[in-house]
């Protein structure tokens, strides 16, 4: 979330309805939509592909280095953002089962050199059997444009989608905005659009791990499993600037909770929390070894 600071911009906002002020950015993202409209449309291939099974979405809480993912490799995976640098990642993508990874669109205050180098990184790290699912928004560097430009993943099989719907207090839900061959939502976290995925991909079970959003019972060194990230050097502290840190960390837990209870309220696939010492309440708790072993 990017904190607003000119005063200029906070009293126009007090000023404009916030229903209009979201009709504004859904016009003005859904222009530039456009743009990527026939690239979604590859998305279709992904309708049901694998309805009836089941999948493991991996995130970055600290939770999860307590936990034996090596069993994982006979399953389906999302890998999320930065899971790359987990000890067993390549372990868990080596099996036979489809393993995917999945970045979210690309924001501030990360310049373009930092993300190339990220990318890149990653791309040295991530076999060629992991398909990419990747985010594209309205900011002018994306993750598309960063790839194709410096020649990233050409190896790898490749998917898009497009964030531009924003999801707040005035929203209703609509199944077509969860559509991956359409706009679909600007989530709060990536975990939010690999259920997006998953879903569409016909799912039957789903299975969180590494969820914890515990970040604010936390110092910023133990958000995630792994220290630093090439793209988050210093990231909390250019972010919020002068603004309290529990202030914006609250405000980010009531988007994404209220975005997990969208998808849990609207979908009929069975969706399980298997972090520990998770905050997050929205889905039924399953204990991973239990869940590997049914």
């Amino acid at each position: 979330m990017t904190i607003i600071h000119s005063p200029i911009k906070k009293r126009i906002k007090q000023f404009i309805p916030p229903i209009l002020t979201n009709k504004i950015i859904y016009f003005r993202n859904y222009f530039n939509f456009l743009k990527y409209k026939d690239l979604l449309l590859n998305n279709i291939k992904l309708k049901n592909i694998h309805k009836g099974e089941r999948c493991f979405i991996l995130g970055s809480g600290p939770s999860i280095n307590d936990e034996d993912l090596k069993p994982l490799k006979n399953e389906i995976v999302f890998a999320l953002n930065n899971f790359y640098v987990h000890p067993d990642f390549n372990e868990i993508v080596s099996g036979n089962s489809d393993k995917y990874y999945m970045t979210a669109p690309i924001h501030p205050p990360q310049t373009e050199t930092e993300w190339k180098e990220w990318f890149s990184d990653m791309e040295n790290n991530i076999p060629n059997n992991v398909i990419l699912i990747s985010g594209i928004s309205n900011q002018i560097n994306t993750v598309k444009s960063i790839l194709d430009h410096n020649n990233l993943f050409v190896n790898h099989q490749k998917y898009w989608y497009y964030a531009g719907i924003n999801i707040n207090d005035y929203y209703f839900y609509k199944p077509v905005d969860i559509d991956i061959t359409r706009m679909t939502w600007i989530a709060d976290t990536v975990s939010i659009y690999a259920l997006i995925f998953a879903i569409y991909m016909g799912f039957s079970e789903i299975y969180l791990l590494g969820m914890d959003h515990n970040y604010i019972c936390n110092n910023e060194s133990n958000y995630r499993f792994y220290q630093n990230g090439i793209h988050q050097n210093n990231e909390m502290e250019r972010i919020i600037k002068d603004t309290s840190r529990n202030k914006h960390l609250s405000f980010g837990l009531y988007k994404i909770f209220n975005q997990y209870e969208l998808l849990s309220n609207n979908s009929h696939t069975k969706i399980y929390n298997s972090s520990r010492n998770s905050l997050l309440d929205v889905f039924n708790y399953v204990k991973f070894n239990k869940s590997i072993m049914n």
